[in-house]
């Protein structure tokens, strides 16, 4: 009998008797990458709702939308690219965009007390799809 596969095709490590392939195919994991972090812009653009309104705050919600938003503009970028060339450019900047996004965050966890818990969330999502960027630009470098 087969398991189904954990979350965003990934082995399912916490089940020793899964039966998901330690493997994952290019294709699957490039579906994962890019629907993880459309997924994350969509998350962050919705909390960007609950930041008090204010001066400062309307300018770090602006930016907290640019920099997410841009992560996953930059991954479909890349899935558009016609050279390796390309698609490590376009996911290094989707790296560098997403380290922004970290800054926006923690400073929305530090100003708003009240948002810290769902903002340290979103920070711990974010650092995975860094990660995630990182390995993927080093694996294309060579």
């Amino acid at each position: 009998m087969r398991r189904k596969p954990s979350v965003y095709g990934m082995p399912n490590f916490q089940n020793p008797n899964s039966n998901d392939q330690i493997l994952m195919t290019k294709k699957a994991y490039k579906k994962d990458i890019y629907e993880r972090v459309y997924e994350f812009a969509i998350v962050v653009v919705k909390f960007t709702r609950k930041i008090p309104r204010s001066l400062e705050a309307d300018v770090i919600r602006r930016q907290l939308i640019r920099s997410s938003t841009s992560i996953a503009a930059n991954m479909q970028e890349a899935d558009g690219s016609r050279t390796h060339l390309e698609f490590r450019h376009s996911v290094t900047v989707s790296k560098k965009e997403a380290k922004e996004t970290k800054l926006w965050l923690r400073m929305v966890s530090d100003l708003y007390p009240s948002l810290k818990t769902e903002a340290d969330k979103l920070m711990n999502e974010n650092e995975q799809i860094i990660k995630i960027l990182a390995s993927i630009v080093i694996k294309t470098n060579t």
